[in-house]
């Protein structure tokens, strides 16, 4: 009888742990190109260099809403890239969209041709408050290759993502789509 019992406890206490291992479905989102106004282009080659960000935006989660000195991130609902990579392909989406008349490239890419224009940006910060609304800050560059003509500009926006991932990522795109159309003003 005792082994009969042993074997039940044995099972239900498996079944349990075997429970509690079970997790929570990761989700991966990533940043969107969003169209914006055609400004033409004038046969230019602009390469947009890396994206700087703040470390706290280089955790691998979707930020969560929070207060100003919050930097937490969603635990299962994560970017599908690094950050700063996905801000640079879609930055680089945005402004071949917005300047079809220029070659838009990727510096650091595989395409290792010279430009006429660089566009640069820092991140300063871009995160949901604590009632889902994102605020991007950055500082936007744009010089000529061969000069050192800077231009520069500081860019603020905020949108309503919510308090949800799905909404932050969307909110997030059209926010930097925001920025894509500050940079194409730089540079037509």
């Amino acid at each position: 009888m005792t082994q009969l019992v042993m074997k039940r406890r044995t099972m239900i206490i498996g079944t349990m742990a075997l429970a509690g291992c079970a997790s929570a479905k990761v989700r991966s989102y990533q940043l969107a190109p969003v169209a914006g106004a055609i400004r033409g282009g004038t046969g230019e080659r602009i390469v947009v260099r890396g994206i700087s960000i703040p470390a706290a935006l280089g955790q691998n989660g979707v930020p969560k809403p929070g207060g100003a000195n919050d930097a937490n991130s969603f635990d299962n609902d994560v970017w599908a890239a690094p950050l700063a990579g996905m801000l640079q392909a879609t930055m680089v989406q945005n402004l071949a969209q917005r300047l079809p008349g220029d070659d838009v490239l990727s510096g650091g890419g595989a395409i290792g041709a010279p430009p006429d224009i660089y566009v640069e940006i820092n991140v300063l910060a871009f995160t949901p408050d604590s009632s889902g609304n994102i605020l991007i800050q950055a500082q936007l560059a744009t010089r000529h290759a061969t000069a050192q003509d800077w231009q520069f500009k500081n860019f603020t926006a905020s949108a309503t993502g919510g308090l949800q991932p799905e909404g932050i990522a969307a909110a997030m795109s059209t926010l930097w789509a925001q920025a894509a159309d500050a940079v194409a003003d730089m540079v037509n």
